[in-house]
């Protein structure tokens, strides 16, 4: 019969806990999310969520553009808060909140991109589905795009008179054009940049010079376009 060496127990020991670690590392890895919140209220009455982005990895979010759509038949968007850096237009179409904005830092973790408030005009329940136009990350001279998953939320409209959940916690010239300049001024610069963004969130139809904002060539004006002009105003590109 064999004996149980002191060796062989400690080697087992020393694997067992290195699997475990290993396990726990996998399961603790988290994904990129945007995540819009839920609430609960009456019918003429108002209810806020969130819009976040969570668990964002270096470099960070960089420039984004992200829709929340909803039931025009149940509720109403009556205003629209953004985070750093960042454009609401909540009319951006008849049933959807568009939410725009760069980071030339990028943002880290978790952050709070828009806060948005909606009114009950009838009982029902309206969903709040996510979708997501831009998610890139703040690489300098080429943002990246950030494979993210999307969480929907509700609003739920009863009668007037129920008892209502508390509101979600709010967390803490005859010169060639220049790329990028695409208010037509001979400049490429941060005002270039917001334009790009005004644009992308719709709250602009057209611009002087939009032809030049396609910076990175890839035949869209969006976010990203506006991420790479702030970089080169700041003289990190």
């Amino acid at each position: 019969m064999k004996r149980f060496s002191t060796r062989t127990g400690l080697g087992l020991a020393i694997a067992v806990v290195a699997g475990a670690l290993i396990a726990l590392s996998v399961a603790s890895a988290q994904t990129p999310t945007v995540t819009v919140g839920s609430t609960t209220t009456n019918v003429g009455l108002q209810g806020k969520v969130l819009l976040r982005a969570t668990d964002i990895g270096s470099p960070g979010l960089g420039a984004w553009t992200v829709d929340v759509s909803y039931n025009p038949e149940l509720v109403n968007v009556v205003d629209c808060e953004p985070g750093l850096g960042g454009l609401c237009n909540p009319a951006f179409d008849g049933d959807t909140v568009r939410v725009a904005g760069t980071s030339i830092s990028g943002l880290d973790g978790d952050t709070t991109l828009a806060s948005i408030v909606f009114a009950c005009k009838n009982v029902g329940s309206s969903s709040l589905a996510v979708s997501l136009s831009v998610f890139a990350d703040a690489t300098i001279g080429g943002p990246l795009a950030i494979d993210a998953a999307t969480a929907n939320g509700k609003v739920t409209c009863q009668e007037a008179g129920q008892p209502t959940p508390p509101p979600e916690p709010t967390p803490t010239s005859d010169e060639p054009k220049l790329q990028g300049d695409v208010n037509c001024d001979g400049h490429t610069n941060a005002i270039d940049a917001a334009l790009v963004l005004q644009l992308t969130a719709g709250l602009v139809d057209g611009l002087p010079c939009e032809e030049h904002g396609d910076v990175n060539g890839n035949g869209d004006v969006d976010a990203v376009d506006a991420s790479l002009i702030l970089q080169k105003d700041a003289g990190l590109i």
